[in-house]
């Protein structure tokens, strides 16, 4: 059973929508918001239903109005009238989905005249799975719902469950991708555990994940195949290094493909460090010579959607690539990514079609 990417909705500091982003992309210029100091690529103001918080769905948190209305666009833009609700899934991953209203809500039980005494509307989006069941309350999507968390690898590691749950015939069409946004606490802490970056940055990319009969009969595109996602843990900071090299190795022969069939890497360490070090080098020694794609320095460092963007990214190079050759682009590409918490992943995508004109 061949599962493909046949959708792509992306919201990013170039705007609300995959067309900014596209064309963003293509113009290589980094998203930093004008005014910022320290600079940081932000996202423009939320607006409309689907992104701003509402009482027919109760978005209490920023990241969720953002994840949730990201799966709106790709809707929009996707008919999927021939897929049963009960056979739509959702699979979202973020790094600190939740942290805002989780320390809220701690903070007031700690500050308050007695435990109890909190702000009871914050719990609900303090709880982890909040924002993947509000995207299926508000779409119907009646299928399985998954919420996961693994750092910066979180957007390989929703495609992969997504890619799974459909091989498994859990579901036809399942909307995968990862999301995560600014906060001054999201930034103070990152400063505290000396993670900061350069360009901070946050937004969401959700894909549309089914078996390649079903998007021919939906007649939609396939955009990429992942060949190949795999994942691995270090629990010891001297061993990433090590584990991503087996994470890469492993994930080029799942696909069945060689390092000479690789025609571009798009790479997950954000920041110059030791992580970066280690990328660099197992791309350096596993493809040598093979040209790397940054996001981070694009998009800003969006960390638990960071790996999201890099398939994002994969996509619109691939079309771009196309178009100038007028002609599919020949070989796969890599997608990594490294955590310092000791998540390491990779995903072999073969590219598709053209990515249609967007649809906002």
């Amino acid at each position: 059973m061949k599962v493909v990417i046949s959708g792509l909705a992306v919201v990013s500091p170039f705007g609300l929508g995959t067309g900014p982003f596209v064309a963003g992309w293509r113009a290589a210029r980094p998203a930093a918001s004008p005014g910022e100091d320290p600079p940081v690529a932000r996202l423009p103001e939320l607006t409309g239903d689907d992104f701003t918080p509402n009482r027919r769905v109760r978005l209490k948190e920023r990241s969720s109005a953002l994840a949730v209305g990201t799966v709106g666009a790709l809707l929009a833009a996707y008919d999927l009238g021939d897929v049963p609700a009960a056979r739509r899934g959702v699979v979202l991953g973020s790094a600190l989905a939740s942290l805002d209203s989780y320390l809220a809500v701690s903070g007031g039980s700690l500050a308050g005249a007695k435990p109890h005494f909190i702000d009871h509307n914050l719990m609900p989006p303090g709880i982890m799975n909040y924002t993947s069941s509000q995207a299926a309350i508000r779409f119907d999507l009646r299928g399985p719902n998954v919420t996961v968390t693994s750092g910066r690898a979180s957007g390989l590691t929703a495609l992969g469950c997504a890619r799974r749950l459909v091989a498994a015939g859990r579901a036809d069409a399942v909307l995968a991708g990862a999301f995560e946004a600014l906060s001054p606490r999201r930034l103070r802490l990152e400063s505290a555990a000396d993670r900061a970056t350069a360009l901070p940055g946050e937004g969401c990319c959700v894909f549309l994940v089914e078996t390649a009969d079903s998007a021919e009969r939906g007649g939609r595109r396939v955009l990429a195949t992942p060949l190949a996602l795999t994942a691995g843990f270090f629990p010891d900071p001297d061993e990433g290094r090590a584990a991503l090299h087996r994470t890469v190795t492993r994930a080029l022969a799942q696909a069945g493909v060689t390092a000479g069939d690789v025609a571009t890497v798009v790479r997950g360490a954000s920041a110059p460090g030791r992580y970066a070090d280690d990328e660099t080098a197992v791309l350096a020694d596993v493809v040598p010579g093979v040209p790397v794609l940054d996001p981070a320095a694009r998009v800003g460092d969006t960390y638990g959607a960071s790996a999201a963007f890099g398939v994002a990214a994969a996509i619109v190079e691939a079309d771009a690539i196309a178009e100038a050759a007028a002609a599919p682009p020949a070989g796969v590409t890599l997608v990594t990514s490294i955590d310092p918490d000791g998540q390491v992943a990779c995903a072999v995508l073969a590219p598709g079609a053209r990515v249609p004109t967007p649809v906002g």
